[in-house]
């Protein structure tokens, strides 16, 4: 049985960040990294305007997976996460098929977040980049280059703008389960992790991770290690 892992990618990040994982995925996992415009393959198409311009450019990406292998799955970390719940509901909302695992990662329950919601992509440039120091997870080569900041800056702003004008609107439990993944020492997610609860009505997994809000890249064998076994061990046993 062969399961698409489809992986929506952080604020700034495309889908290159994912691919170092297809060596380390079970053989019986295909992975399907998501490239959002205005970065690699997609540099030339202008940046989303809101999620939901977002969840619409996503939709077909996740048929595609459905329709071309036996179940798929559905990463999102950080601004994946909040792009993956939307998506989820879209998916719902339409009568289409829903993935056999879902892994949202970075993020707290989208009622907390939207009570502690912060306009960072209005910072001025020298605040903006503090903040993202702050967060982790990027290369100091970045910080040190202002070629490499000239060339990230804008695709950094308009996903943080993505994230910090969402509104959540409250909907009926997705009727999934939910494996909701943190770093011990994030200190970006906002509320308890247990929150996720009340978001699906098969109940959640909370994992924690050694590490800050890019334990996805500290520990990245144990994060692929947890979602081959949950793959394979539960939705394809061998």
């Amino acid at each position: 049985m062969t399961i698409a892992l489809i992986c929506l990618p952080y604020a700034g990040g495309s889908a290159q960040v994912y691919k170092r994982w297809a060596n380390q995925l079970h053989p019986n996992l295909r992975l399907v990294p998501a490239e959002l415009p205005g970065r690699g393959s997609r540099m030339d198409e202008p940046f989303y305007r809101d999620v939901e311009e977002a969840v619409q450019d996503l939709i077909p990406l996740v048929l595609k997976a459905a329709l071309t292998s036996e179940a798929y799955a559905l990463f999102g970390h950080s601004m994946g996460s909040l792009l993956g719940y939307e998506v989820l509901h879209a998916l719902r909302e339409e009568g289409l098929p829903l993935p056999a695992a879902v892994f949202l990662s970075a993020r707290g329950a989208p009622h907390c977040e939207q009570k502690e919601a912060r306009q960072t992509h209005l910072l001025p440039d020298d605040a903006f980049l503090e903040e993202l120091k702050g967060m982790g997870g990027m290369s100091d080569e970045l910080f040190r280059h202002q070629e490499l900041l000239d060339l990230f800056m804008p695709i950094l702003r308009a996903d943080f703008k993505l994230v910090c004008e969402y509104e959540h609107r409250m909907r009926p439990p997705l009727p999934l389960r939910l494996t909701i993944l943190s770093g011990k020492d994030d200190g970006c997610v906002k509320g308890p992790l247990r929150e996720w609860e009340r978001y699906a009505t098969e109940g959640c997994e909370l994992l924690t991770f050694e590490g800050g809000h890019f334990f996805l890249q500290e520990r990245e064998s144990d994060v692929v290690a947890m979602i081959n076994k949950t793959l394979i061990g539960t939705v394809a046993p061998i």
